[in-house]
């Protein structure tokens, strides 16, 4: 089961599609899948839709032989509190683990949220998971780390372009959603502040000036651009653009297949 934020579906979807295995693929239908389907269409991506509820009550008639993949789309409200989204997704995975064979969990650490979370897994699952890691087993600290291959790349990043705010395709085409679900706009209500406001004051306290618009190549490309341009004019940033040679897929490739290494002998 693939286990996804909205902010890193573009890696779901690219998985999917570079896999030349045979498989069955089933969306669980929710509020959360509203970007992904057109993603999946795009990309001639053969799904079939089936209620969340049915699901987890008689596994929808989902076959039992055969490569089948389940997508389950999580709640980007969730990252408004990073302790409630790692008890959530623990309960959400502990809900799935009767239901696969193995978990694909397209997560970064998120704020720290989900910090011990394979050894919690380990523990308390009876079915593997796994999550974006580096080279060395670290997992990556959030969805704009996961292109960069590692934390230590993620960091040289940083270093390199400092005051910027980062946009891959996912974050730039999803910004209102996001700016809404930041737990920094909290109480915001209480001060008369929108959260862009208060946004745009944060980047002058911090010294920002640009947005850095992070080409993957995944995603909605067609509206990219467009979302960055739109991004940068609201927050008053200028819009620059990371040079090549910096992001891969290298870390959502490695997930995918330690994901498929879970399914039942026979299965692919």
């Amino acid at each position: 089961m693939m286990m996804a934020c909205p902010l890193l579906e573009d890696e779901m979807v690219y998985n999917l599609t570079t896999d030349p295995d045979k498989k069955r693929i089933f969306l669980l239908t929710n509020k959360n899948t509203v970007t992904l389907i057109p993603k999946l269409r795009t990309m001639n991506v053969e799904f079939t839709q089936i209620s969340e509820e049915d699901f987890f009550i008689e596994d929808a008639g989902v076959p039992r032989e055969g490569f089948n993949v389940i997508i389950w789309m999580m709640d980007l409200a969730l990252h408004s509190e990073p302790e409630d989204l790692g008890s959530e997704i623990r309960r959400l995975m502990l809900m799935a683990s009767g239901h696969a064979d193995g978990i694909a969990l397209y997560y970064g650490l998120c704020g720290r949220g989900l910090e011990g979370i394979r050894e919690w897994a380990t523990e308390n699952l009876p079915i593997p998971m796994t999550l974006f890691t580096d080279r060395e087993g670290k997992l990556c600290d959030d969805c704009i780390c996961v292109p960069f291959g590692s934390t230590e790349k993620y960091l040289e990043l940083m270093k390199k372009h400092t005051g910027m705010l980062y946009l891959t395709p996912a974050v730039a085409c999803s910004w209102r959603e996001c700016l809404g679900h930041n737990p920094l706009f909290k109480g915001l209500d209480q001060i008369d502040m929108t959260p862009r406001d208060y946004m745009k004051l944060l980047f002058d306290m911090a010294g920002y000036t640009h947005c850095l618009k992070i080409q993957t190549n995944l995603g909605d490309q067609d509206h990219f651009h467009l979302r960055c341009e739109e991004y940068a004019k609201e927050m008053g940033l200028e819009l620059a653009e990371l040079e090549g040679g910096w992001v891969s897929t290298e870390v959502a490739d490695h997930m995918y297949a330690e994901a498929k290494s879970f399914l039942r002998l026979g299965s692919v």
